[in-house]
């Protein structure tokens, strides 16, 4: 719903924000060298925060990481050359101002509470699209620890302690790989004795 109701940049941006799973204070920092499209991944290596106004590196080393393009993202890429392309910096703009986002507050006043109003959609703040994203792709069966490196944590625990609702339980032939690639237990056994 939110996506339908916007045009332009703002779906660009928004969609983007869906299928990376990207901070917000990371993607207003996004040029468009940071677009890897040969090897389908975005290098995340900065971030503009509210409170310092300008590009700053990401707190942790988990944080400076390459998110790989799905074809969600791929798609408000493409769609978004058209705006920004050719000025061959940042990718994203505030269409009011025609310069990039300065943080998560414009996006939120100008763009994300009007669509979610004409949408019907109950208010959330625009970080809600990454715990959207980590949702879908745990909901899909994507593996935690991908999922966490996506995101610029560490390890999965945060993934399964804020996530773990939205994983699939194992299925019928979980433990099969393993029986098919170390033999049953009586092979097992005759290995090891």
């Amino acid at each position: 719903m939110i996506l339908q109701n916007l045009e332009g940049q703002g779906r660009n941006l928004i969609q983007f924000a869906f299928w990376t799973g990207m901070r917000t204070s990371e993607m207003v920092a996004l040029d468009w060298g940071d677009i890897d499209f040969v090897r389908g991944v975005v290098v995340v290596s900065r971030a503009i925060t509210q409170p310092a106004k300008t590009a700053e590196v990401p707190k942790t080393e988990a944080g400076r990481r390459e998110v790989k393009l799905l074809a969600g993202a791929l798609e408000a890429l493409q769609a978004q050359k058209q705006h920004t392309w050719l000025a061959g910096a940042d990718i994203f703009q505030n269409t009011q101002t025609g310069k990039r986002w300065a943080g998560d507050q414009p996006i939120r006043k100008t763009l994300w509470t009007w669509a979610l109003k004409r949408g019907g959609v109950r208010y959330r703040y625009p970080y809600q699209t990454r715990h959207s994203y980590a949702s879908m792709m745990l909901s899909a069966g994507e593996h935690p620890m991908w999922v966490a490196k996506q995101m610029g944590h560490a390890d999965w625990t945060m993934i399964a302690r804020t996530y773990g609702k939205w994983m699939p339980d194992a299925d019928k032939l979980a433990g099969t790989r393993a029986e098919l690639g170390f033999g049953s237990a009586g092979a097992t056994n005759q290995a090891c004795g």
